[in-house]
């Protein structure tokens, strides 16, 4: 499977069913399915949703569709519809590609709320979830704790501090989930951290 704003692990897609299954809109088995009980899709009414599986090609061709909670506004079938929590403003109108594209996105399986980062007006692409390790691994100068805090909210920055074991230097874990995302114009990464 390929998508434009999704590269992270498989098991990170929502409503993902991990094994081949009859699609309900194709009438054909697919290695690759979805549930539609909160698919956004005109093959069938809400009503009938429940228990509906639709594939990936179908997914492709925009048969269902998933909606998603954006910086930019929370995009569903109708386009973004912007809410107070949607800080960030686009310096253009968002080619109906892009919004396409992201809304035959699999949404990803968070603890709270998916929420979708962006730059450089555009959605980011997701990468999967960091442990303290990864940001080491992926610093350009070994420091773990400066590449958290460039892609880290202000408001979200003092996980990494809290998760220091006190006489420690070194943070090998922490108690949340830590979600990546890299743009796909200029590969600044971004990310936030949510728990249950």
């Amino acid at each position: 499977m390929q998508f434009t704003y999704f590269e992270g692990p498989v098991g990170d897609m929502g409503d993902f069913l991990g094994e081949k299954k009859k699609c309900s809109i194709w009438k054909q088995e697919h290695e690759y399915c979805f549930s539609l009980n909160y698919a956004i899709t005109y093959k069938f009414s809400d009503a009938e949703k429940e228990g509906k599986i639709g594939c990936y090609d179908c997914l492709k061709k925009g048969e269902f569709e998933f909606w998603h909670d954006t910086e930019f506004g929370f995009l569903d079938e109708s386009g973004l519809k912007k809410a107070p929590r949607h800080t960030k403003n686009t310096s253009h109108e968002l080619p109906v590609e892009w919004l396409a594209d992201l809304r035959r996105t699999p949404q990803i399986v968070t603890y709270q709320e998916e929420f979708w980062l962006t730059h450089c007006n555009d959605f980011m692409i997701y990468k999967g979830t960091w442990s303290p390790p990864d940001f080491y691994i992926n610093s350009t100068n070994g420091d773990g704790r400066d590449l958290f805090m460039e892609m880290t909210d202000v408001n979200l920055s003092h996980l990494w501090d809290q998760s220091l074991p006190e006489g420690q230097t070194l943070l090998q874990q922490w108690y949340p989930t830590y979600y990546v995302f890299g743009c796909r114009h200029c590969n600044k990464l971004r990310g936030y951290w949510d728990c249950d």
